[in-house]
């Protein structure tokens, strides 16, 4: 094997953990048509998100965390507020969340999430900066993990939400 094969060889080994799992073929995401996730994975695949690196790189501090990413894409979330730079989708083997991204450095350290339940509805609204205008309602409660310039919007899943959490808690 010749040097150049060999760094080749290394480079590939090195980034497999994120991509043989975010170009797997169970990638679908849920109540979706098998021809809206073909189109979604082909977006989110062309690298066309002004989050792509960001969500990339997250999906290695995840693996290395002790998560399996299975994929990633592009998300609804993706413009909620202004100094958004974006948002991305994650499937893992311990479920599926959505992640917005600041510009780094900015943070999230000083956005406060407000949650409250109303009519049956679970609805969170926000105060601080980012500046956000919106609010959010659902069936679900929503639980939101600020890490740095990233924050973890999770639907639902109490048990998934608390995993994040431990994975990023500070020292």
């Amino acid at each position: 094997m010749t040097t150049r094969s060999a760094i080749w060889f290394l480079v590939l080994c090195a980034a497999a953990p994120v991509l043989v799992p975010a170009q797997a073929s169970n990638c679908s995401a849920p109540h979706t048509t098998p021809q809206a996730n073909a189109l979604e994975q082909q977006q989110w695949e062309n690298g066309s998100s002004p989050v792509y690196a960001d969500a990339t790189e997250l999906a290695r501090t995840l693996n290395e965390r002790g998560f399996v990413v299975e994929c990633i894409r592009r998300s609804v979330e993706e413009r909620l507020f202004k100094g958004q730079k974006g948002a991305a989708w994650f499937k893992t083997d311990r479920g599926i969340f959505e992640v917005w991204f600041l510009p780094k450095p900015e943070s999230f350290a000083g956005l406060e999430i407000n949650d409250q339940r109303k009519n049956g509805e679970y609805i969170s609204s926000f105060r601080g900066t980012p500046r956000m205008s919106v609010t959010m309602d659902g069936s679900k409660p929503s639980y939101f993990i600020k890490h740095g310039s990233v924050l973890f919007h999770v639907i639902g899943d109490e048990e998934l939400a608390a995993s994040i959490k431990n994975a990023f808690r500070e020292p």
